[in-house]
């Protein structure tokens, strides 16, 4: 009886590495690119808007630069969605 409660030498649970442990699936990412461009108080409302809904936080958007043309910036931000 006393056998029956040997270690199995070939099972040793410190010996467990990722790739011989059962992995779950991971969801595929996929990135998507937001990008705004209007003026300072357009992009603004948007980004408040797109955070206030849960969407993104206002620190995902890139710095605004401006397009070269008067008045207009542009903006950013890379999600990367869960879609099964």
């Amino acid at each position: 009886m006393p056998d029956n409660f040997r270690p199995d030498p070939q099972n040793n649970p410190e010996d467990i590495t990722p790739s011989n442990t059962p992995q779950e699936p991971s969801p595929k990412k996929y990135p998507i690119k937001h990008i705004l461009k209007g003026s300072r108080r357009a992009i603004n409302n948007t980004m408040h808007t797109l955070y206030a809904r849960g969407y993104a936080e206002i620190s995902e958007w890139s710095p605004l630069q401006p397009t070269g043309i008067p008045g207009e910036f542009i903006t950013m931000m890379t999600k990367y969605l869960n879609l099964g």
